[in-house]
């Protein structure tokens, strides 16, 4: 599968086993990652090559939980039923996917909560 860095830096991988992969924060088409550095690639923040990232805009800057808010609001205005668990909330890997950083899965309840009690129904 191919998988390129989120933030256009280089992801170092090195494993317990000794083994190493990089993905170079310039490759805009992904390189092909091995199954064995999957699981660390998308921990150290990997993303599919297929799934378009946000270019940053250095003129702006938003804190953490507005980008959060703002991937949630999007989630819910999509049709994706797998952007969110069997219980409602917010898939981490889809929203990981569209911010470009780890989120935890108590920061993404908490502006959940905030983004539908403020949502009219």
């Amino acid at each position: 599968m191919k998988f390129k860095s989120s933030t256009g830096q280089d992801i170092h991988i090195a494993l317990t086993s000794g083994h190493t992969h990089l993905i170079p924060g310039d490759s805009d088409e992904g390189v092909d990652v091995p199954p064995i550095f999957v699981k660390e690639a998308l921990a150290r923040g990997a993303v599919p090559a297929d799934v378009e990232t946000a270019e940053p805009n250095p003129g702006k800057t938003e804190s953490r939980s507005d980008l959060i808010k703002a991937a949630i609001e999007a989630m819910l205005d999509g049709s994706d039923e797998s952007n969110f668990t069997s219980d409602g909330k917010p898939s981490l890997v889809k929203l990981r996917q569209r911010v470009g950083f780890q989120v935890a899965r108590e920061e993404a309840d908490a502006i959940f909560e905030q983004v539908t009690s403020a949502k009219p129904e």
